[in-house]
């Protein structure tokens, strides 16, 4: 054995004989074994490469059918009702208990109250003043980086940049004026083929208000800090589009929302003129509407009867008419705002779910008004059209219970240093506040409770 081992000779004829066998010129049996050997080896790479091909199809599969962003309207054609305010404390309630999610509003208001309320909040620094969240947002920002450039890019189909005459907008408030004629626009017919084009990145148009409450005077010695997931479109009273322009303003919000990442959710603040073409233009772009709706009848009696054309489920209904999937937004939910309340703690009455307990008149009046609505949703064809979940209601406990909520009347000291300092309620501090020339004491306890029911409204909104 040594010896076999030591010669040099033997050693190199070994060698030649494993070369030879490698070669083809093994025996029989060594080469059925490696010619066995080369076809496993060829079937596990097939193997492999077929699951690796199905996943990636399955990926590009779901890459195709992911989901749209979340996207919400606020919209009810009575001024006064909420809808900035509860605009304003959802979108930053939602910011703060979803870290991982991008918050966009989006203001499509002539009065800017969603914008003031974001930036800096509705306190002047004197009487004539403008209030510092409106001038934060004018100087904080440009007009192509607005609702105006937004709505210019729309329209147009320019990722950014306004044009002379885009610039030169006229009407109410430096927008569409629904006292006079529309004047159409060069070029603008509706009929432009917008899905060659490259989505508009909504991103552009967006700001962090934390980023311009870091360059401002926040207007007092209290410091509190909004999420930087929270993200505004500020409008600052220009709303430049005109109904003509519509059509494809709407083509390319779809397509604008579609694009962005799935992480995001979208919220359009809206003006009480429900007809207005930036108020079509939300309710042909987002899905779920969102209804702030006092307890006073004659509120109530305007969604459906109004004289100036504005009443919103005539709106809804004009809208569904013009084409099939024309209209995109229905109610997901009716939140009843400015509730008396008897005690803090959550409750259920007959199906409404409130995050307070209300007083007992108060009961009776939501209870009128929603079996109001299910009667007409129920005997008619007339309602259930615009409600999420259509005709999968059975009884009026579960249409309350599916699509009532409310957010009672906060304290006024709350409410006014939330709004006065831009500070939402998640976010405001108790104790003493000073704003300005105004300073008042906020009550832990009050505050706490408050804050506890914008959390359950939040989650009640965007489960």
């Amino acid at each position: 054995r040594s010896v076999d081992r030591g010669q040099p000779e033997q050693r190199e004829e070994g060698c030649e004989r494993k070369r030879r066998g490698r070669r083809g010129g093994g025996t029989e049996g060594q080469r059925k074994g490696e010619r066995a050997l080369g076809r496993r080896s060829f079937l596990r790479l097939f193997v492999r490469f077929f699951f690796f091909f199905q996943e990636s199809e399955k990926k590009k599969a779901l890459s195709r059918c992911r989901m749209v962003s979340e996207t919400y309207v606020f919209a009810n054609n009575k001024g006064g009702s909420g809808k900035s305010t509860i605009a304003f404390q959802l979108a930053a309630s939602l910011a703060k208990k979803r870290p991982e999610t991008q918050v966009l509003a989006i203001d499509f208001s002539l009065y800017s109250d969603l914008t003031t309320m974001l930036c800096g909040g509705t306190s002047r620094p004197s009487l004539l003043a403008a209030s510092r969240g409106a001038q934060t947002a004018l100087e904080g920002t440009s007009k192509d980086e607005r609702v105006e450039g937004l709505l210019r890019a729309l329209a147009t189909g320019k990722q950014g940049g306004m044009s002379d005459e885009d610039s030169q907008v006229s009407g109410l408030f430096g927008g569409w004026n629904p006292f006079s004629p529309s004047k159409p626009r060069a070029n603008q017919s509706g009929t432009a083929d917008t899905k060659a084009e490259a989505p508009i990145d909504l991103r552009r148009f967006a700001v962090r208000p934390s980023d311009l409450l870091n360059e401002i005077d926040q207007g007092g010695d209290v410091q509190w800090d909004l999420p930087s997931n929270l993200w505004v479109c500020c409008s600052c009273g220009e709303l430049p589009l005109e109904p003509q322009e519509v059509p494809d303003a709407v083509r390319r919000l779809r397509a604008a929302i579609s694009a962005l990442p799935q992480n995001w959710v979208v919220m359009i603040d809206t003006d009480h003129l429900a007809k207005a073409p930036v108020s079509e233009l939300a309710f042909c772009a987002a899905t779920k509407l969102i209804l702030p709706l006092s307890i006073d009848d004659n509120d109530f009696s305007r969604l459906f009867i109004d004289p100036t054309g504005n009443a919103l489920f005539d709106v809804l209904e004009t809208l569904e008419g013009r084409e099939a999937g024309w209209l995109q937004s229905k109610v997901h939910k009716v939140v009843f705002n400015s509730v008396l309340h008897y005690q803090n703690q959550p409750s259920q009455n007959e199906g409404i779910m409130l995050p307070f307990t209300p007083a007992k008149a108060c009961i009776q009046q939501m209870k009128n008004m929603a079996d109001q609505m299910y009667s007409v949703h129920k005997a008619e064809d007339k309602l259930v059209r615009f409600f999420v979940d259509g005709h999968k209601i059975g009884s009026t406990e579960d249409f309350r219970q599916r699509y009532f909520s409310g957010m009672r009347k906060a304290s006024e000291i709350v409410m006014n240093a939330s709004k006065l300092l831009g500070c939402p309620i998640c976010s405001l501090p108790s104790g003493m506040i000073a704003i300005d020339t105004l300073s008042c004491t906020i009550d832990a306890k009050v505050l706490q409770a408050l804050q506890n029911e914008v959390a359950i409204l939040t989650d009640s909104v965007f489960s």
